[in-house]
């Protein structure tokens, strides 16, 4: 019995050297698997995280000035966020004066950098002479002359884009407003939405 049970040792001894390095390597294998596995999703979670500081950083720092003027409370230059609208430059200037052309106004209109929007008085009319300066394209918010305006101070009226303008430019002069609608220029429901904002 001692012989054999010796034999059934020696047995297990042997096996246990043969297969002792198959068993070591596998378990360092192992770990270097587990420790790969914390550095790739250790990585990710930092790229991450950098991502969203960039963004943030990037709509903090989106501002432009604008130059507020006409009938405005407090007229004067603002500071805006860079996707601001007329609506919100107006509010920063305290809002308009009893005296503002309140039809004329689109207040969705976009604004940019160094632009300055005016807002005119009841019946002031709004010609091309003072279209630009030299701080920038002057967004004028009065009665627009279908005869003598820029595609820029044309494309502020709503549902007027730089096509429509350039047929409207292309078609002068006019003699009536209502020409825009019965050289088929503009449709009726545009013509509905510019009449009180045109002038010759």
């Amino acid at each position: 019995m001692q012989d054999s049970e010796k034999s059934l040792q020696d047995r297990l001894i042997e096996f246990g050297k043969k297969n002792f390095l198959i068993l070591g390597l596998f378990s360092v294998g192992l770990i270097l698997i587990g420790i790969g596995l914390i550095q790739i999703f250790g990585s990710r979670e930092t790229q991450i995280k950098f991502e969203k500081g960039e963004d943030v950083a990037g709509v903090e720092s989106s501002k432009i000035k604008v130059d507020v003027e006409g009938e405005v409370i407090k007229p004067g230059v603002y500071e805006l966020s860079g996707d601001a609208r007329v609506q919100d430059a107006l509010i920063a200037a305290g809002g308009l004066t009893s005296d503002a052309n309140r039809k004329s106004i689109n207040l969705a209109a976009k604004i940019a950098d160094g632009q300055k929007i005016y807002v005119p008085a009841v019946g002031e009319v709004i010609s091309a002479s003072n279209s630009n300066t030299n701080q920038g394209t002057t967004l004028n918010l009065g009665s627009v002359s279908i005869n003598s305006a820029t595609e820029a101070q044309l494309d502020t009226l709503p549902g007027i884009g730089p096509v429509t303008a350039g047929k409207i430019i292309n078609g002068r002069p006019y003699g009536q407003v209502e020409e825009l609608l019965e050289r088929k220029i503009v449709g009726k429901a545009t013509f509905e939405k510019i009449s009180d904002l045109i002038t010759l």
